[in-house]
């Protein structure tokens, strides 16, 4: 339960420690003077988002810090999970640094807000007029089932089930919808790669085909001009005729001078020199081999060579076999999507098999607890002034859903001259708030919620009723602790504790004050909201007792 509260620099409040006990808790005030800010703070200390303007003095911290008994609540499993320090005197705290940034903290230890909101949902149950709008709501009404029927927790991993489901189906059609896609492309794909296969391409294969189409298409010219150069050199007037000639010249001179000699040693080097160029250069002619045929062929290779370069935009075979393997590639992802395909339907189908048997127990647990949840209910409006209401769920099932395949309408009647009409054509919102605090009672008790918070849930009820409303809240204050914001005194008298709220306006600054009630201060509040702004004696005697009155009654039971 919570055992303090918490605040600064909230809003309308500048500071405030709030101590909260046991039992029935009520907070008073008059409209505007800021009872919703109470409950706005604890929305933010349990993980609401933060909204613009939350903190009062921007350039400073605005925190809020809810110090929650745990008691014996079954809950260190969770701590464990989510790897965080228990401690039975639990503090969850929220601030909102200058410049809007949100951090949160359990026991001093930084957390991400879902951590925050998920215990907080854990810990505290709150309840306002807007509920009791949702209670025309079928998928509220749902989940009220769910609560009392003791499935919450199942319908959650159902739930996480059916998003992994619906995710699964998206995949799906997506990776169907990309494989239609592809099968219309992969004929051309394959074409493309056979083309590029059948060429058997090497790297740097296109240079090498330019030097031998050039040697083959140029054989004649090349041969010619090779035996013209044995000619040259060799014939019997070549150029080594002439130098044998010389030699034998300048053998005699050589005799005689020195520098002659060298001369016919760099003659006779040039002479061997050509006669090994002319050797060679026979050799090579020999070697040239003109034919046709291989012409033919290098030419037609080359022609493929450069089509497909020109085709593709290449300029290097390199890059023609690197866009064949990619091709390849591209081929093999569509071949992978049909096993792809193939594994995302045996897994739907496995999944929604669960979703069925998993939407099966809860509609089964659902419909067991439907007939006893409207027993129940009529029972409590029976005490709270509706001798003759009756209440009913109306059961459907249909297909399989967020939440399950059922779907379940309320049904009421205050008169026993009416059948029961859907509650949101029949019900008055004195009658709506009825309904739903019969619903809160019975779901705090079957889900053990340790701290129920009503937020005005007593719209449109007065006099007898509003006492007996008060008595439930009561009845109920004796298992768990209840908050409730009331305008009724007949509410406000059964409180455990009495809180009021107040605004005030100091040096031009508007505050909202929250402080607990004494005795006669109670008497002078209760009073004031049975007569208004002027209190009489007469509203004094009656405040003092509804209060006696409903501390004989607290006796009692």
């Amino acid at each position: 339960m919570l055992r303090r509260l918490h605040i600064r620099n909230y809003l309308l409040i500048d500071a405030l420690d709030l101590e909260l006990g046991n039992g029935l808790n009520i907070v008073t005030g008059e409209t505007g003077s800021g009872k919703s800010i109470l409950l706005g703070a604890l929305a933010l200390a349990t993980g609401e988002r933060a909204d613009a303007g939350t903190a009062r003095d921007t350039a400073q911290r605005c925190v809020v810090e809810l110090e929650v008994d745990l008691g014996d609540m079954d809950i260190t499993s969770w701590f464990a999970a989510q790897e965080l320090p228990y401690e039975r005197l639990t503090l969850l705290r929220r601030q909102i640094e200058p410049g809007g940034r949100s951090r949160a903290f359990i026991n001093d230890t930084p957390v991400r807000l879902e951590q925050l909101r998920e215990l907080g949902g854990r810990l505290i149950h709150i309840h306002s007029q807007h509920h009791t709008l949702l209670l025309n709501d079928p998928t509220f009404q749902l989940g009220l089932v769910d609560h009392l029927a003791g499935v919450a927790d199942d319908v959650r991993d159902y739930r996480k089930e059916y998003q992994h489901w619906r995710t699964l189906l998206r995949d799906l059609e997506e990776a169907r919808t990309l494989e239609a896609r592809a099968r219309e492309e992969f004929d051309f794909l394959q074409f493309q790669w056979q083309e590029l296969d059948q060429a058997r391409m090497r790297a740097g294969e296109e240079q090498q085909l330019t030097e031998e189409l050039g040697r083959a298409e140029h054989a004649e010219e090349i041969r010619a001009a090779l035996e013209e150069l044995s000619v040259e050199l060799e014939g019997e007037r070549g150029l080594l005729s002439g130098l044998s000639t010389l030699r034998q010249r300048l053998v005699r001179t050589a005799r005689v001078h020195r520098g002659v000699d060298q001369l016919m040693q760099r003659l006779e080097a040039v002479r061997i020199e050509l006669k090994d160029i002319a050797q060679e250069g026979a050799s090579v002619a020999d070697g040239i081999d003109i034919d046709p045929v291989q012409l033919e062929r290098l030419r037609e290779r080359s022609d493929l060579i450069n089509r497909l370069l020109q085709k593709h935009r290449r300029a290097t075979t390199e890059e023609l076999l690197a866009m064949q393997e990619q091709l390849a590639a591209r081929i093999a992802g569509i071949t992978g999507m049909e096993e792809r395909i193939a594994q995302l339907e045996r897994t739907e189908q496995e999944v929604h098999r669960q979703l069925e048997q998993q939407a099966s127990a809860l509609s089964t647990a659902r419909q067991h607890a439907l007939a006893p949840l409207g027993r129940a209910v009529e029972d409590h409006l029976h005490e709270l002034g509706m001798p003759h209401a009756r209440f009913r769920l109306e059961h459907r099932t249909g297909e399989l859903g967020p939440q399950g395949v059922d779907s379940v309408r309320a049904l009421f009647s205050a008169n026993t001259d009416r059948e029961p009409a859907p509650l949101d054509k029949v019900a008055s919102g004195g009658e709506l708030s009825r309904v739903m605090l019969a619903l809160i009672s019975l779901a705090a008790a079957s889900q053990d919620l340790r701290t129920v918070i009503f937020d005005e849930i007593d719209t449109g009820v007065s006099g007898e009723v509003a006492d007996r409303v008060g008595s439930l809240m009561s009845s109920m204050g004796h298992e768990r602790q209840v908050l409730a914001i009331t305008h009724l005194p007949q509410i406000a008298s059964k409180g455990d504790q009495h809180f009021a709220v107040s605004k005030e306006e100091q040096e031009g600054q508007v505050r909202t004050r929250i402080r607990p009630l004494e005795r006669e201060e109670r008497v002078r509040v209760i009073a004031q909201m049975l007569s208004g702004s002027t209190v009489t004696k007469q509203a004094q005697e009656n405040a003092r007792v509804l209060l006696q009155h409903a501390r004989s009654k607290a006796r009692k039971s």
